[in-house]
């Protein structure tokens, strides 16, 4: 009991001098974290209840994650696997290194160096890996380029969409689309529900019922093809990866069909790359598709 109150206080401590240094979207937050708690428990409790002790740990951690900190279901959810693969495994190492009797020795120093280097990624730009990716979804409908570039020039019928998949999960839910056009320097302006922002990822914004918005500006117009550049984000979203552009093109493939391919270019903001590079690929692939959906087509 002394060793889990231990690793909780320091985990709270080291929650909130990460993110006070501006770290809570780096590897030193998602890995060195957990890695110390592990390291506590597993130095302090009985080698039986090593694995227990930790998960319990973590969980209390995340848990408070939502009504003290203020945060999002759908990031405690995403950052979960990621705590509590990083707290069993190095409990699963110093525990057997206890288990076999013999001194430690450089066996336990190894495993919080390994760790310290994992968990600086993202601390400082020279350890950052890149981040830049591109989505891209496509869908072919029963409608000419010319309805098709009609449609977009409309706003996206968000209320006749509802999110579905890992969107459904509880990320931000686009409210309405403002604006219209296809000409450069037209803007469009995406409201957002449900978020009071902060900086960061996991403790950082507050889910409630204010609106948030995302803005583009059209900058460049072909008459099969638009591309829209960010102009201000001041959602959720902005704390986990930052627009770089949105470009829709759309051909014809027979008569009464037209292809159209909406591409989502974006920075990933999150560390470590090989757990949170993936998850943000699948929400802004599925986020093209919904996109997609949401073009009014109606006559």
């Amino acid at each position: 009991m002394a060793g889990l109150i231990l690793a909780f206080v320091v985990g709270v401590v080291l929650f909130k001098v990460i993110k006070g240094f501006g770290l809570g979207q780096s590897a030193a937050f998602y890995i060195g974290i957990p890695t110390v708690l592990a390291l506590i428990l597993t130095l302090t409790a009985n080698p039986d209840r090593l694995i227990s002790m930790t998960l319990k740990a973590i969980t209390i951690l995340l848990l408070l994650a939502i009504p003290v900190a203020g945060e999002g279901f759908v990031c405690v959810i995403i950052a979960a696997p990621l705590f509590y693969a990083v707290g069993i495994i190095v409990a699963l190492i110093v525990g057997a290194v206890r288990k076999s009797g013999r001194p430690p020795g450089a066996r336990v120093v190894v495993l919080p160096a390994v760790a310290l280097v994992l968990s600086l990624e993202g601390v400082v730009p020279a350890l950052t890996l890149p981040g830049d990716s591109t989505v891209t979804a496509t869908r072919t409908v029963a409608a000419t380029p010319e309805q098709v570039a009609a449609a977009l020039a409309r706003p996206l019928r968000f209320g006749d969409v509802k999110p579905s998949g890992v969107l459904a999960l509880g990320f931000p839910q686009p409210l309405m689309d403002h604006g219209s056009g296809l000409t450069v320097g037209d803007r469009r302006v995406v409201m957002f529900a449900g978020a009071h922002h902060r900086p960061g990822f996991i403790a950082q914004h507050h889910w409630g019922e204010a609106q948030s918005a995302l803005e583009f500006q059209i900058a460049a117009s072909t008459p099969d093809s638009v591309q829209l550049l960010p102009v201000s984000d001041n959602t959720p979203l902005a704390t986990w990866l930052t627009w770089r552009s949105s470009d829709v093109s759309w051909r014809a493939v027979d008569a009464d069909h037209t292809e159209i391919t909406w591409s989502l270019s974006y920075t990933r903001r999150l560390a470590p790359a090989w757990y949170f590079g993936p998850i943000e690929h699948l929400v802004t692939q599925r986020a093209a598709g919904y996109l997609l959906d949401a073009v009014d087509l109606r006559p």
